[in-house]
Parts: structure tokens; sequence; C-alpha cells
């Protein structure tokens, strides 16, 4: 029952999305990050707060487990999307950018496809990453994390210090640039 769940919670969310992007009205309100009602949006540069360090395992496309802990140590962009995502397929340039740019700097880009959840799976996954040259890893996510994660739009982007730590949030496409502008930061980090 929780996949059926799941399936219609990202089928609605894909559709808000659409409507966010062609509909000037929603398209020019819309938040870029969500926090709590009565909560100041931080910025990566602000004190964060003591957080539990972000663990889980997934499976990449050849079916292997990855840990998140594997890159313990390194900033990390983890990055929720999907093949079927319009705003998703045009954060990916961006994220490729990003990781050839900084990883020798030590930053990890992961892409989290949820195709697994609510799509045709590795199928259609691997087609994409050959079609838009991803040099970044790719893990498929599974009900339990999105649960967990209480993930509410596509694209959704963490931005994880070297402690494991989720200091910030994106949901949504940001403006050219911004996923760029947060990794420097998160370097300095």
């Amino acid at each position: 029952m929780r996949s059926g769940l799941w399936g219609w919670r990202i089928g609605l969310i894909a559709l808000l999305t659409v409507g966010a992007f062609t509909s000037p009205s929603l398209a020019s309100s819309r938040k870029k990050t969500v926090v709590p009602a009565g909560v100041q949006t931080p910025s990566l540069d602000a004190p964060k707060p003591k957080r539990k360090p972000l663990s889980f395992t997934l499976s990449d496309l050849d079916g292997h487990r990855v840990k998140l802990a594997k890159w313990r140590g390194h900033p990390v962009i983890l990055d929720f999307w999907a093949t079927w995502c319009p705003p998703c397929r045009k954060e990916v340039p961006e994220l490729n950018a990003i990781y050839n740019r900084y990883r020798k700097r030590g930053l990890i880009v992961v892409g989290v496809s949820v195709d697994k959840v609510q799509g045709d799976g590795v199928k259609s996954v691997r087609p994409f990453v050959r079609e838009f040259k991803i040099a970044y890893p790719i893990l498929m996510a599974d009900d339990a994390m999105l649960e967990a994660l209480d993930l509410d739009a596509l694209p959704t982007v963490l931005f994880i210090n070297r402690k494991g730590e989720t200091i910030s949030r994106l949901e949504g496409r940001g403006r050219s640039g911004e996923l760029s502008e947060a990794a420097k930061t998160l370097l300095r980090d």
C-alpha cells in the first residue's frame, strides 16, 4: 500500500511541478527552499544547529549497495530526481559541471533517482545517464528513504557537510547558477 501512496504523491508532485513551470503566476510565486512556517531560511554561511549525520544505504545502477557514510569527510551534494521530471533534466548539466570542476577538491555529487518508486527503475535511468553523460554516482531511492526524508518535491537537493550533516535543502529548480554558488560555499565549510 505504501508504494501506491508514493506513486500517487510523486505523480501529483510531477503534475504540480510542470504546472509551476508553465504558469507564470505560479512560477513567480514559487518558493525555492521549504522550511516550517515562522522559521528563518538559513543560508549555507549561517551558524548551523547540531544535526544527526544522514545515514542510508541504497543500490547503485548495478545493484551494489552503497552507504552514504562512504563519503563522510567530503562535502556532498545529494540530488533527488527522476527521468520524467522536466526541472530535474534542466539541473543535470549544472550538476555535471560542478562535479567535474570540484571533485579534485573533494566535493561529491550523488544523484538519487526516484524512478524505482515511480517509473521504470534502472531500465529508464541507464539511458538517461548515457544521454546526459552523467559523470557522478547514481543511486536508486526506495520508499523508506523518501518517507524518512519527507521528500515532497523534485528536484530536491541536500547539501551535506564533511560530518555528514544536512546543512541546507533546496526544493524545486533554483535559479541558474544557484547550485554552483552553494557548492563553493559547501567547499568552504
